[in-house]
């Protein structure tokens, strides 16, 4: 199949196994995709089947590696996908390739990485220091698995608006006193809780 090449032609597409629905996508919209990132020899970098599970984003929040979440908006439900990146849009790989290897050790193991650090003793892996130093195109596979819609799924804290924690803090709220008359302590506490939690981070504005 012919690849795809991009209106800048910075990314090129080509299809390795058709998609079973196409989705709209939109602000909110959580999709869960498996990555395996090469370079143009065909070294592999990083592979989330290796690693365990997808990775997972939520389009209009500022995902780190701004080029994954253009790539999987021109995907469909369980299309299989190369994506061919130029190295302007792929910067930030070996931060975000740190940080998902870092989760993976034990937390005694973890390296905080500073500007001053990686000037000096680098990122702390050896490949990554080679496309930190020496930009490069890189290639990623994608598999789209999961497209949930905002209304979909439960979404996280980070994830909220202030209208939204506003609203959420009045329903916990709701909750919390519903759990109470019920003498279910536990899940008054959680409610109130996490409430609070909202407060505060809207008071931190």
């Amino acid at each position: 199949m012919d690849p795809c090449v991009d209106d800048e032609s910075k990314i090129v597409k080509r299809t390795l196994h058709a998609g079973t629905r196409a989705v709209p996508f939109r602000d909110g919209t959580r999709i869960r995709f498996h990555y395996q990132t090469r370079k143009l020899d065909g070294t592999v970098l990083d592979d989330s089947r290796e690693q365990g599970k997808p990775m997972e984003l939520v389009l209009g929040k500022k995902f780190k590696l701004e080029v994954w979440e253009v790539c999987v908006q021109k995907m469909a439900l369980n299309e299989v996908a190369s994506f061919r990146c130029d190295k302007s849009l792929v910067q930030q790989y070996p931060f975000v390739a740190k940080t998902i290897r870092d989760a993976l050790k034990p937390s005694d193991q973890r390296k905080h990485c500073c500007g001053m650090t990686i000037q000096n003793e680098g990122i702390g892996y050896g490949d990554l220091d080679e496309i930190f130093n020496c930009p490069q195109d890189l290639e990623f596979v994608l598999e789209v698995v999961g497209v949930e819609d905002p209304d979909e799924y439960q979404k996280e804290s980070w994830q909220l608006s202030d209208e939204e924690k506003l609203g959420q803090v009045g329903q916990l709220r709701e909750k919390g006193n519903g759990c109470y008359a019920a003498k279910d302590l536990a899940g008054a506490m959680e409610a109130y809780s996490y409430a609070a939690g909202l407060i505060e981070q809207l008071m931190l504005k």
